[in-house]
Formats: C-alpha cells, structure tokens, sequence
C-alpha cells in the first residue's frame, strides 16, 4: 500500500502545475470537438481545387481558339475547330463542377472523341485537302478516317457517319446533363464488352491459322505472331469479365458514383485491387535487374515470398468487400461511420499521450537532483526502487489516463456525431479461408494495445535517461526527437529502398504516426510487397523497455548519492 501511497502524491504534485492541468484539459476537450470537425470536411474535399483548374484550362483554352480563329487556312481553321471543341469540353468541366475523382470526368472524354470525329468527317465533306487532314488530324483513329477518302464511300454514307457522331455528342452531353450514371455505366460495359470481342477475334484468327498449317516463312512468322496475340487476350479476358462483373453489380443495384456512397466506395476498392491483382510477378533477372538500379536489399526468395502474401492478401480483402456488399456490411476504408472515423483518429491519442509522458518524466526524477531534494526522500523509511517505482507508476497513469479518457470521450462524441448504431456493425476478417464477423470493440482494443507499446517504451526511455543523467533537457531532448524523428526517418529509408529498417524497432517507436500517414506502409506495399510487422515490433519496443527499467532501477539502487 505504500507504494499506491507514494504515487498517489506524486500524481498531486504533478497536478499541481497548472501547465499539466491545462495541456491535460485541452487533450480531452480536443476529443469532443475532432468528431464534429471531421464531419465538417467533405468527403470530395478537392472539388475546389478542380474547379479552379478547370477555369484555368478553360481561360488558356479560349486564347487558344482567338489565336486560330483568323487564320483562314485549311490548317488554321482545323486548329480552330479543335480549339472550340477543348474549350466546349472544359465548359462542361466548369459549368457541371466535375471534380478530379468523378465518374463524369471519362463521359466528358467520350464526348471530346465523338466531337474528334465529327469533326474530321465535317472536314471531307467541307472538301479539305486530304494531306492537310491526315497531317494535322487530332483525336480520331488516322486509320478509320483514310477509309473515308475511299471513293467506294458515298456521300450518303459520310452523311451517316456524321449524323452518327452528332447525335452520339448529344448523347454523352444528355448523360452529364441528367446525371445518368447507369447510362454511363452501361456505356463502360458496352466498352469493355467490344474489347473482349477484339481479343476473341484475335484467338479466332490465331486458331484458324494453325488448322491451315502454315509451312512458308511468312505463314509461320504470322502464326508465332498470332500466338503471342491469342496467349495474351486468354489472360485479358477473364480479367475483363471480373470488370462486367463489377459493373453489373453496380448497374442491378442502382449503385451511383457519389463518394458518400460507401457501396460505390467498395466497388472502385475493388476495381482498385483487381489492377493491383494483376500485377506480374518478376523474372530473377528482372529482379535483380531492379534491385541494382534502385538499391534493393532484399533477396529473389524474399520478393518473391513477400509477392505471394500480397497477392493473397488482396485476394482476402476482395472476397471480404464482395461479402460486405452482398450483406450491407461497409468495409471501415469505404465508409465515414463512428467506427472509420474513431478507428482513423484514435492514434492521435496515443501520441499525446506519449508528448504528455515525456514532458512529466523529463524532470520527475532530474529536478529532485537539481533541487537537492532527493536526500530528503531517501532518507524516509521506504525502500529505493520504492520511491523510484512511485514515479515510474505516476508516469503511465497520466500516459495511460490520455488514452483512456482521450479514447473514451471520442468513442462517445464519434458516436454522437455520426451514430452509435454504426458501432453495431462488424468488421469483417479472414481467418484460414473463413470470412468471420469482429465486433468493432474487439477489433479495435488490440490496436490499440499494440500502438501503447510506444507509450511504454518512451516512458522506459525518458525516465531512464532523466534518472541516470539527472537532466531534465537532456531527457526531454532525446525522447522528443527520437519519438517525433523515427517516423520521418522510416519513411526517408523506404523511399531509399532500405528495406532492413521494416526488421528494427525504428518504425515502431512512433506506430502510431505511420498509422495515421502510412506513406511508408504503402512504398513498401506497391514497390517491394512488405508489411510493416506491428506486433513484432511492439514485442521488440517492450523487451528493450525491460532492460531499460531493470537497467535504471539496478543503478539508482546500488548508486552512492551525493547531493
């Protein structure tokens, strides 16, 4: 009991500190208001940014057409006519307020196409020179526009083609103009649907070829070449069908692109991760070629091993978003609910915590050496690692007091802003081929006891450091930069490809901060297939905060002290 005793007054004497109380009281008040901050940000929140570079484009574009447009020469009026259309395009973008990330952005360059090719068929029948056309053509396919000047072509024909391409401008300006995304969306499928064609055709032709046996020189290069084609398009078609696949999906089930849609969220998660599926795995000597020219430390075994797991991770993550969808439960990534947003934002809690921390401990123990007041409580009838272990225990309940209060006030003012019903909704994990449900206080409690090892390892640090130099600005000084430096550092590391650091404790020291930017974690994924190793490195960042204490606890024991 004594030492609840003496920790007791040594959390009083802290408290005492009106900065402590205030920096304490300013941490919590910050977890009423960061829910509803959050929830003031739109989720496009660079529409404005898009719609000022569309202005700009448009302004650039309109000079453009002024400077054409005297120009009388076939050339000049060519290049006038294309000045128009980019400056009808990027009208659309400015007058819609089409942002970066929008579905309409792909409808606007269709109808940039069609207007290409109207305009190269209004070109012939206005009797334009054909070399002048071919030379400074723009937009449309050379190839399909050189049949046009086939004298076996009508001008009841070129009438059609024109007329074709007017209305499907029309069309594609109606399908902005309504919002007629399953129209769209149709028109993606109806794409990709004349691509697997293509392919088919191309497996068709090569198949035809290899019946008649060719036995020339020229028969057999055509076959090797028609091979190579038809190897291709069998692997690119199932890869198209997965797409159908998703956009079917989203047309069956009136899905619109909104990204406040977390349906329409998944659904792009999952076209995201069929791009990454099909990602090669490399040659030894491709490797090896890669490896030498951006510095790779890591071994063809490793990169390979490394690859496997990434692709059967993206595998898991894809059945489970298709689970989420067919079952109306939103993956954490696609939704802004009270679980995305207390699971995005209770890392910052850790890291004040940890500020918290090192501010207290720098001169818990140092300032009784400064003030010479440290004789006064070794002489009271209470053990050494009594007294020191008092402190040490003051410490992590003001760290642990943070996280806790911090946590527990957002967990309620996050549900209060965006629901408490949304916390009912499970999250969704693979567990040996099984999808299984996770309620999300299970699913969060070890993260976050994972991201306290950093707590506790500054604490060691910092308490280590304030005991055995008796310096309180040496003590705050190392903490703080080592604590606010690892992360940058890490991620400076990996963008050099060094590899080696993901297997030290660097990264781990501040976890929480590559949680919440995880630059590191997505260089790592994208260019080498690695995982940062949380729980590895907080079993390492609390073995090294066990020597640390035993370290500090063993020499302020037997130490003589003097003053």
């Amino acid at each position: 009991m004594k030492i609840f005793s003496l920790t007791y007054n040594e959390l009083v004497k802290q408290f005492k500190k009106p900065s402590i109380k205030i920096i304490f009281a300013l941490i919590l008040i910050s977890a009423i208001i960061l829910p509803m901050a959050i929830n003031k940000i739109p989720v496009d929140r660079y529409s404005a940014n898009a719609l000022e570079s569309h202005q700009f484009m448009l302004e650039q574009d309109k000079r453009n057409a002024e400077k054409y447009k005297s120009d009388k020469t076939q050339k000049g009026q060519m290049n006038y006519q294309y000045a128009l259309i980019q400056v009808d395009a990027e009208q659309m973008f400015v007058d819609y307020k089409i942002g970066f990330d929008d579905w309409r952005d792909e409808v606007v360059e269709y109808y940039k196409t069609a207007a290409y090719n109207l305009a190269a068929i209004e070109f012939i029948l206005d009797g334009y020179e054909q070399n002048v056309i071919m030379e400074n053509l723009q937009g449309a396919d050379p190839d399909v526009v050189a049949k046009y000047f086939d004298e076996k072509m009508t001008l009841v024909k070129k009438k059609e083609i024109e007329s074709f391409y007017t209305s499907e401008k029309e069309r594609f300006k109606n399908i902005i103009d309504t919002n007629d995304y399953q129209a769209y969306s149709q028109e993606r499928i109806e794409k990709i649907n004349e691509t697997i064609a293509y392919h088919q055709d191309r497996i068709k032709k090569y198949e035809e070829l290899k019946a008649k046996d060719p036995q020339t020189k020229e028969g057999l290069a055509e076959l090797e070449k028609l091979e190579k084609e038809a190897t291709i398009s069998k692997e690119r078609i199932p890869e198209f069908q997965q797409d159908i696949k998703v956009i079917e999906f989203r047309v069956n089930n009136k899905i619109d692109y909104d990204l406040n849609n977390w349906k329409n969220n998944s659904l792009k998660t999952i076209e995201k991760e069929l791009f990454e599926l099909r990602m090669n795995l490399l040659t030894e000597q491709e490797y090896a070629s890669q490896a030498t020219i951006q510095g790779i430390a890591m071994t063809y075994d490793e990169y390979v091993k490394n690859f496997n797991d990434t692709q059967a991770k993206r595998v898991d993550k894809i059945k489970q978003i298709w689970y989420g969808l067919e079952n109306n439960i939103p993956a954490l990534d696609d939704i802004r609910d009270a679980r995305s947003v207390l699971d995005s934002t209770y890392e910052i809690y850790i890291i004040l915590a940890v500020i918290m921390v090192i501010i207290i401990s720098g001169g818990i123990v140092a300032t009784e050496f400064s003030k010479g007041t440290i004789r006064l409580l070794l002489i009271r009838p209470v053990s050494r690692w009594k007294i020191l272990l008092s402190k040490l225990l003051a410490i992590l309940v003001v760290g642990f007091s943070i996280v806790i209060l911090g946590i527990g006030i957002l967990y309620v003012s996050t549900g209060a802003t965006f629901g408490f019903e949304t916390y009912k909704t499970p999250i969704l994990e693979t567990i040996n081929g099984t999808i299984v449900h996770v309620e999300f206080m299970k699913y969060l409690l070890p993260k976050v006891l994972l991201s306290c090892s950093s707590l506790i390892f500054i604490t060691s640090l910092v308490f280590m450091i304030s005991t055995l130099a008796k310096n309180t600005a040496l003590a705050v000084a190392i903490s703080m930069v080592l604590y606010l430096g690892c992360a940058p550092a890490t991620n400076l590391l990996v963008s050099m490809s060094q590899t080696w650091i993901v297997n030290t404790l660097i990264p781990y020291i501040n976890a929480s901060y590559l949680r919440l930017i995880p630059t590191a974690e997505q260089i790592l994924a994208q260019n080498f297939g690695m995982t940062l190793n949380f729980q590895g490195g907080a079993i390492q960042l609390l073995i090294a905060s066990a020597v640390m204490l035993i370290l500090t606890f063993v020499i302020f024991i037997k130490k003589d002290i003097k003053n």
